[in-house]
Parts: structure tokens; sequence; C-alpha cells
């Protein structure tokens, strides 16, 4: 039951965000972009589509492509590390010693 209204609040508190927002939206274009570029005022209706399509336009639909931040984070890190093994072993040596004088050390490293 606790569930259920905790989902009922989230749906009425998202959607009450996306009616203030849009507002929000409506406000400044009809303020600014009538007065800037010569264009004409929008509606309610216009501001919640111009949302809709500057989150499709700008952030894709949520998708396919988007990674969470560990698998982003492993594939660049093994990329790296590919191509880390390229590097000649003195290039390695001497990259590490610039590494350490500007404070970097192997052991204060948060992994």
């Amino acid at each position: 039951m606790k569930k259920t209204g905790f989902i009922a609040g989230a749906i009425v508190l998202g959607f009450g965000a996306f009616v203030l927002f849009t507002f929000v939206v409506m406000w400044l274009w009809n303020w600014l972009m009538p007065e800037v570029f010569n264009l004409g005022i929008v509606t309610f209706w216009q501001a919640a589509g111009l949302l809709v399509l500057s989150k499709i336009l700008f952030s894709g639909t949520g998708h396919g492509h988007r990674w969470h931040s560990d698998q982003r984070k492993k594939y660049w890190h093994s990329r790296f590390e590919e191509k880390w093994k390229k590097v000649p072993e003195e290039k390695r040596q001497e990259f590490m010693q610039k590494m350490h004088d500007k404070g970097f050390n192997k052991e204060t490293e948060n992994e």
C-alpha cells in the first residue's frame, strides 16, 4: 500500500513539475522571442511540444546508446590499457616519474 502511494505521489509530482516547467518555457519564449527574433507567441501546448522536441533532439529518447557510468568507465579504462601497453617501458617510466613529481602517487589513487 505504501509503495502505491509513493508511485502515485511521484507521478503527480512529475506531472506538476512538467506543467510548471512548460509554463516557464512559455513565459520565457513569449517574453524574449517576439522582441529578439520577431517570432510569434506560443501557447501552453506549443511550449510543451517544444520541450518534448528539444528532449528528443538534444538528449535522445533514452534507449539504445546511453551507457551507465560504470560501463563508460570500464570502456575508457580498457582503451587506455590497450594504448598504455604499446608504450615502450622507458617512456612509461619517464611519464610515471613526471606524474610523481607533480604529486600524483600511485598509492593515493582512488580506484
